[in-house]
């Protein structure tokens, strides 16, 4: 496998549990496929190589997310050629943060985003969260 052949690979693994090829493959395939095909490639340590066909496929599965399989959140990192399963360490990962009780006139935008920001670095709000279908608590 040369580097040239990798401009579209992903890194991905399972963070609370060890999933297999074919579970993995099969996960990612259903949420990634409709943006384009990809290849999945098992390697140590329960890491995936993912190498896209599509580059709009590759942008998604960067940009969207965060990504489960079963209860298990995926982390997803651009591949690069010093990448070592044995040396890596996950530094972080996009999940979804639950803002419990909170008044439903904070439920728009602009509060959300902001209130989010205090965890980390804020990427979205959920659909149910957007539209107030939903009122026991808030995603981002």
């Amino acid at each position: 496998m040369f580097c040239r052949d990798l401009w579209s690979a992903l890194v991905v693994k399972a963070l609370s549990r060890s999933v297999s090829y074919t579970a993995m493959s099969l996960r990612l395939n259903a949420i990634w496929a409709k943006a384009g095909g990809n290849q999945v490639t098992s390697m140590k340590k329960g890491y995936f190589l993912i190498r896209f066909t599509s580059s709009l496929a590759y942008e998604r599965a960067i940009t969207d997310g965060p990504w489960m399989i079963g209860s298990s959140y995926l982390t997803v990192h651009m591949w690069d050629k010093y990448f070592d399963p044995y040396e890596h360490e996950i530094s972080s990962t996009v999940v979804w943060a639950r803002l419990l009780e909170l008044p439903i006139h904070y439920f728009h935008q602009d509060a959300v985003m902001k209130i989010g920001c205090r965890m980390g670095k804020p990427i979205r709000i959920d659909a149910a969260t957007r539209t107030k279908a939903r009122s026991d608590y808030a995603r981002v």
